[in-house]
């Protein structure tokens, strides 16, 4: 394949572009044991070595739409967190928009389900402290201090909250009617934390 007009940053960004929109609806679409890197060469119409030079294997182009999806997520919960001044109604929101994101295909997939058997949960954490995970960290120093979540430290509320989450949107990947789970889920999450108040 002949090299594409442009800088080489330019083609870099368009390469990996390429790629990862490919690679994000094969891993949704087949999974990531049964995704086929094959497959995803044979869309780019780019030649198999350009895919392991950018992204090294099939795990390391799966990490890398995980990455992507995650900075997304950040990006779109983090809008909604901070239109909030009060840190709980923030925690709130964040919580609901990232249920919210659970109900598309997509997210749910890459993000809840592939994701525990592409990356280890040590480096799933790690992506996580950086985007979604540490953003909601960030407002739990405020909550405690004015009394949510007695008897917690922010490490085992922040993971014990992500916990929840995570399982509530795994649930909607069987759920028969997503919209009805996700009002039903949703009230018991507020509800219970309600109660840890």
């Amino acid at each position: 394949m002949s090299k594409r007009p442009g800088t080489n940053k330019e083609n870099l960004e368009e390469t990996n572009r390429i790629f990862l929109d490919i690679a994000r609806k094969e891993f949704c679409t087949h999974g990531y044991a049964g995704a086929s890197t094959s497959r995803i060469v044979e869309q780019s119409g780019m030649a198999r070595g350009s895919l392991y030079y950018h992204f090294g294997d099939k795990n390391g182009l799966f990490r890398a739409v995980y990455e992507q999806t995650m900075e997304k997520t950040l990006t779109h919960i983090g809008k909604i967190m901070d239109t909030e001044t009060d840190p709980w109604k923030a925690f709130i929101s964040g919580s609901n928009a990232f249920l919210d994101l659970c109900m598309t295909d997509e997210f749910r997939k890459i993000v809840l389900i592939e994701s525990q058997a592409a990356i280890n949960f040590k480096d799933r954490m790690a992506i996580l402290e950086k985007t979604f995970l540490g953003k909601m960290r960030s407002l739990m120093p405020a909550l405690l201090e004015r009394g949510y979540f007695p008897g917690h430290t922010t490490d085992t509320i922040t993971i014990f909250i992500f916990g929840i989450l995570g399982e509530i949107g795994r649930a909607f990947d069987s759920s028969k009617n997503i919209k009805w789970d996700r009002e039903t889920y949703g009230t018991a999450y507020e509800q219970s934390l309600s109660k840890m108040i």
